[in-house]
């Protein structure tokens, strides 16, 4: 990969970080508000909500210095998004408080960049992989859940889709809850996912607040 077009994951926390969460914002605010229409709250053209808070973590993707994806972690026994915004989603299966599952928010990469997309999920593992979490918890459209699928991973559902209208458009959104198991998954899914973040260079600034798990 030449170094122009090389592609950078930072995992870090926002007061750590302030121009990387600067960006970030400003990327959330130009892919769902202004590609996808959803109705967000944007301020100086930034896309920030409640959860943006020191339970946060965030992953930002950059391809030649410019922010074009990323998404938000928070521990599941702390307030997260779909539990607090969607308990209607839940209806088969609770939603977890635990501290070994997170929930992911927030994921996404601008479309010029959708090639992009399985790498940000390989990614998404990988950090799944260096905090030892045993799930990854979303409230998330039916795409997402599809291509999910067509790339081999499982996921679990918490009842069934809703149909929502978060957008300016007039088509309503089918959204679902629901988690990635880690330990369910296929090894063959598990190696091409790491084949993917091999080419991507990841930079984790958070681990300097915690401790490194050591392979045996």
């Amino acid at each position: 990969m030449s170094t122009a077009n090389a592609v950078l994951a930072t995992i870090f926390q926002g007061d750590d970080n302030q121009e990387l969460i600067s960006s970030l914002f400003r990327l959330r605010k130009a892919l769902f508000i202004d590609e996808r229409g959803w109705k967000l709250t944007c301020r100086s053209g930034a896309e920030i909500d409640q959860f943006d808070n020191p339970d946060a973590t965030y992953c930002a993707l950059k391809v030649a210095g410019r922010v074009v994806g990323g998404f938000r972690a928070i521990r599941c026994d702390r307030p997260y998004l779909g539990v607090t915004l969607f308990p209607e989603l839940a209806t088969t299966r609770s939603y977890p408080c635990r501290s070994d599952y997170w929930e992911i928010s927030r994921f996404g990469v601008l479309r010029e960049y959708k090639s992009l997309g399985i790498g940000l999920y390989a990614v998404m593992f990988e950090f799944a992989d260096r905090l030892n979490a045993k799930a990854l918890v979303a409230v998330t459209d039916l795409g997402h859940e599809r291509l999910l699928g067509k790339i081999g991973v499982r996921t679990r559902r918490y009842g069934q889709p809703v149909m929502l209208r978060p957008d300016q458009s007039e088509k309503p959104l089918q959204v679902v809850a629901g988690d990635i198991p880690i330990a369910q998954q296929r090894p063959e899914t598990i190696r091409f996912l790491q084949s993917c973040a091999n080419q991507i260079e990841i930079r984790d600034e958070t681990l300097v607040q915690r401790p490194v798990r050591i392979s045996a």
